[in-house]
């Protein structure tokens, strides 16, 4: 019987899932070898900023049913759920998986259970079965049960979709989906999908390369816009009307722990059938360098008008909306690049990021978002938080606004027979601040260089 679990990690995935896992009846305890993170979550703190997770942590620290700790303990199922980044040369980095396997059989005992769900190469589930064997005798699948089982939640929704969303259950025999199965059935409503833990793996990876390649796309629409002197919001927006077109939006780049890593997972594993996964990481890690050296431009052509040093105030540093994680965030790396010119006075804001965090990376730099607007020549949209599209419009008269994420973007939609829209495809004049573009209608300063 299931009794008891440890979940090994208390990040964006091994916290909630402990939370959710002792809310149904587990008990549940939580390994980490960051000391000061357990120390903060017994008190009552979660560290990760995800919504819900105070209140619905601190009852269960105060009632035993969840506790966390350095040490390992014996449990009845270990769910492993620790970073899988990549190194230097972009092959994946699966250290922390084998320590916390290794950790693992030095408590394991018969009949227990280990699921992954950090997000690994093709194979190295099997692998983790066949370390568990060598280090304790056991046999997998028989003596004790291993399987895959990939987290699919979004930040700032982790909770919900934990319980909600279909998950694939991949096991290394069948009894190991059998038996990892009776511990998903206690909470998740969504489908169970069974499969075997390679598949498994690698429809994790798929998963996120496909929605990379989809990026790739859209920031390759955005670059031949620019080159043209077209809107690219605008171009796929039109685009999109097509009832069996779906573009994504373009953006700064593409960053966090999953669609930034994971292609390059199957890179490794299959090198010569990865093409299309290899040339849409490239076009997606060089979107950031394109971003500033347009904005490079837009500042020379301020300096070239204006006297003095403008003031540059960059809106969003995360990695997406609306989210605190800056994990291989575009925007962080494009601010942190911007930070090295001395030419400019950079400011930064960035809301859902805690004050101490934003200033230990870019000091006196961190404002108020009214205060930046109240400051800025120039206003580089990254990131497209809901805090930014409040913003007063008269606020940002007379100053100069770059848009890499749709900030300011809004759709003409013909009102009448007589007011269908037009406009010159080599119109160059300056667009008003956070009104809609007009096709045409891009800051000149953006196509003074050639820059894709």
């Amino acid at each position: 019987m299931m009794q008891k679990i440890c979940i090994m990690g208390l990040g964006y995935i091994g916290l909630p899932t402990a939370i959710v896992a002792a809310e149904h009846g587990f008990e549940v305890v939580g390994f980490d070898i960051d000391i000061q993170r357990v120390e903060r979550i017994n008190n009552y703190d979660p560290v990760i900023q995800e919504p819900e997770s105070i209140e619905r942590l601190q009852p269960l620290i105060a009632s035993g049913a969840f506790r966390a700790t350095t040490i390992l303990e014996a449990a009845d199922c270990f769910l492993i759920a620790v970073p899988t980044p990549f190194k230097e040369d972009k092959k994946a980095d699966v250290s922390y998986v084998i320590a916390a396997t290794q950790a693992i059989a030095q408590v394991l005992k018969k009949d227990d259970v280990v699921i992954v769900e950090s997000t690994v190469p093709v194979g190295l589930t099997d692998d983790c079965a066949r370390l568990l064997e060598e280090k304790t005798g056991l046999k997998a699948g028989e003596d004790f049960f291993v399987a895959h089982c990939p987290e699919r939640v979004l930040p700032g929704k982790i909770f919900f979709e934990l319980v909600n969303n279909p998950r694939i259950i991949g096991g290394v025999n069948p009894e190991s989906v059998t038996r990892t199965k009776l511990f998903y059935k206690q909470f998740v409503k969504g489908q169970l999908y069974l499969t075997n833990a390679t598949t498994a793996e690698m429809v994790k990876l798929v998963e996120n390369s496909s929605r990379d390649v989809a990026i790739a796309f859209a920031n390759q629409v955005a670059a031949m816009a620019y080159a043209t002197r077209l809107d690219p919001f605008e171009v796929i927006a039109l685009a999109n009307k097509h009832p069996r077109v779906n573009i994504l939006n373009p953006s700064c780049g593409v960053g966090g722990h999953c669609i930034a890593v994971d292609p390059w997972f199957l890179v490794e594993t299959f090198p010569e059938q990865s093409q299309l996964l290899q040339t849409a990481r490239t076009v997606n890690d060089a979107k950031p360098l394109q971003v500033v050296s347009l904005t490079r431009s837009w500042i020379q052509e301020w300096q070239e008008r204006n006297e003095g040093i403008p003031t540059v105030l960059v809106l969003g540093l995360t990695y997406k909306a609306d989210v605190d994680d800056m994990r291989e965030s575009p925007a962080l790396a494009i601010a942190e690049k911007l930070q090295k010119y001395s030419d400019i006075n950079l400011l930064v804001t960035e809301p859902n990021v805690a004050q101490t965090t934003l200033e230990s990376l870019f000091n006196d730099a961190v404002v108020s978002l009214q205060e930046g607007i109240d400051c800025a020549d120039i206003i580089i949209c990254l990131v497209p938080h809901k805090q930014f599209k409040d913003i007063d419009h008269s606020a940002t008269r007379n100053k100069k606004i770059l848009d890499f994420c749709g900030l300011t973007y809004k759709p003409h939609v013909e009102t009448s027979e007589q007011e269908a829209l037009f406009w010159p495809a080599n119109s160059l004049q300056s667009m008003t601040p956070f009104e809609p573009y007009k096709a045409g209608s891009i800051h000149k300063t953006i196509f003074d260089k050639e820059f894709f």
